[in-house]
C-alpha cells in the first residue's frame, strides 16, 4: 500500500537515505568530496530502478568526458588570468554543451568541466587533482545511489509499467462504452479521455525503457512492456478510428439492422478492455473471457445483409465510407485485443508463479 499510494514518501525517503548513506562513506573513508558525491546520489536516486541506472549512467559517462577533456585543456593552456580562463573555459565547454543539447541527462559533462577549469573557492589544486576528486565523489554517489534504489523499498519499472498498461486499458475500455449507440458523452468527455490515453502512453513508454535497463542487468523478470505498449498503441488508433466514424455517422445511419450489432461490438470490446485491465494490474476476472470474434463477425454479417437487400444503395459516400470505417477498424481491433489479451494472461500467470 505504501509503495502504490505514498509514491511521494517511498521516493523522500529513499533520496533521504541515499543522501545520507552517501555522506557517511565519504567520512569514512577519509575523503573531502562530500559536495559532488551527495549530489550524485540525489541526482540518481529515481523512482525506480530503471531511471535509477539511467541516471547513473548518465552522471559517470557526463563527469569522465567532461573531467578528462576539461583536465586536458586546463593543462594545454595553464589558465594564469582571467582572459586564459575564459578561453579554456570556452573550449572545454564546446564540445560540451553540444553533447548536453543532444541529452539533457549529460548536462553534468560542462558542469564538470567548470569545477575542473575554474577550481573550488579556496582550494589551490591543479586542474588534474580537481578532475580525480570530481569522479571520485560521482562513483561514490553513483555507487551508493544505485543500492539504495535497490535495497530501499524498491520499485521496478517493469511493475510500474504493467501498472500504467492497465490504466489505460481502462481509459480504452470507457472510450468504447461512450461511442456505443445511445451513450450520450459529449465530444468534449471524448476529446479529454483521448488527451488522458495519450498521456498514459507516453509515460508507459519511459517505463518500458526504464524496464528495458532493468532487463539488462537482470533485475526483474517480468513480460516485456514493450509489446503492451505497441498493441495498447494500435488498439487506441483503432478505437480512435471508430470514434470518428460513428460519431460521424447520424443516428439515422446507425438504426435497423447495424445498430444491435454495433452496440454489441463496442460493449464487447469495453469488456475485454476490463478483463485486461484486471489482469494487466493483478485483479480477478470479472465473469468468463469475452468473445470478440463472433460480435465483431455478427457487425459484417448485418452490413453485408444490408448491402444485399439494397438498403445501402442511397446511401451518401460519406456515409458507406463510415458504415465500412468501423468494419475494418473493428476486424482490427479483434486482432490487437486478442494480442494483447494473450500478453496480459502470460503477464498474470507469470507473477502468480513469481509470488508462489
Amino acid at each position: 500500500m505504501l509503495t502504490r499510494q505514498g509514491w511521494w514518501a517511498v521516493h523522500a525517503t529513499r533520496m533521504i537515505i541515499a543522501s545520507l548513506a552517501t555522506l557517511a562513506t565519504v567520512y569514512a573513508l577519509g575523503l573531502t568530496v562530500e559536495l559532488s558525491a551527495v549530489i550524485s546520489a540525489i541526482v540518481v536516486t529515481q523512482s525506480n530502478i530503471g531511471g535509477s541506472l539511467r541516471r547513473a549512467f548518465e552522471q559517470g559517462v557526463g563527469s569522465f568526458v567532461g573531467a578528462a577533456f576539461a583536465a586536458a585543456v586546463a593543462l594545454a593552456l595553464r589558465p594564469d588570468d582571467p582572459a586564459s580562463t575564459a578561453l579554456a573555459l570556452a573550449i572545454a565547454l564546446l564540445p560540451l554543451s553540444i553533447l548536453a543539447a543532444f541529452s539533457i541527462g549529460f548536462l553534468v559533462a560542462p558542469v564538470t568541466a567548470s569545477v575542473v577549469i575554474l577550481g573550488a573557492p579556496g582550494v589551490e589544486v591543479g586542474p588534474d587533482i580537481l578532475a580525480v576528486e570530481r569522479l571520485v565523489g560521482v562513483a561514490i554517489g553513483c555507487g551508493v545511489g544505485l543500492l539504495a534504489a535497490v535495497l530501499v523499498l524498491p520499485a521496478q519499472a517493469s511493475r510500474a509499467a504493467m501498472a500504467t498498461a492497465a490504466r489505460v486499458a481502462g481509459l480504452l475500455a470507457a472510450q468504447m462504452r461512450a461511442i456505443a449507440p445511445g451513450a450520450g458523452t459529449g465530444e468534449a468527455a471524448l476529446s479529454e479521455r483521448a488527451t488522458l490515453i495519450r498521456r498514459g502512453l507516453l509515460e508507459l513508454a519511459t517505463h518500458a525503457t526504464e524496464a528495458a535497463r532493468e532487463r539488462r542487468v537482470i533485475i526483474g523478470r517480468k513480460a516485456d512492456p514493450e509489446r503492451a505498449l505497441r498493441a495498447l498503441r494500435r488498439i487506441r488508433h483503432d478505437v480512435d478510428m471508430l470514434r470518428r466514424a460513428a460519431r460521424g455517422a447520424g443516428s439515422d445511419v446507425l438504426t435497423g439492422p447495424l445498430c444491435e450489432p454495433w452496440d454489441r461490438a463496442a460493449m464487447g470490446s469495453a469488456g475485454a478492455l476490463d478483463q485486461i485491465e484486471a489482469l494487466l494490474s493483478g485483479s480477478p476476472i470479472a465473469g468468463p473471457p469475452v468473445p470478440i470474434e463472433p460480435i465483431v463477425r455478427d457487425y459484417r454479417t448485418a452490413l453485408d445483409e444490408m448491402r444485399n437487400m439494397g438498403l445501402t444503395r442511397d446511401m451518401s459516400t460519406p456515409d458507406l465510407a463510415r458504415l465500412f470505417g468501423i468494419k475494418f477498424a473493428l476486424r482490427q481491433l479483434e486482432r490487437d485485443l486478442a494480442d494483447l489479451m494473450d500478453m496480459a494472461g502470460a503477464e498474470a500467470e507469470r507473477s502468480r508463479h513469481w509470488e508462489s
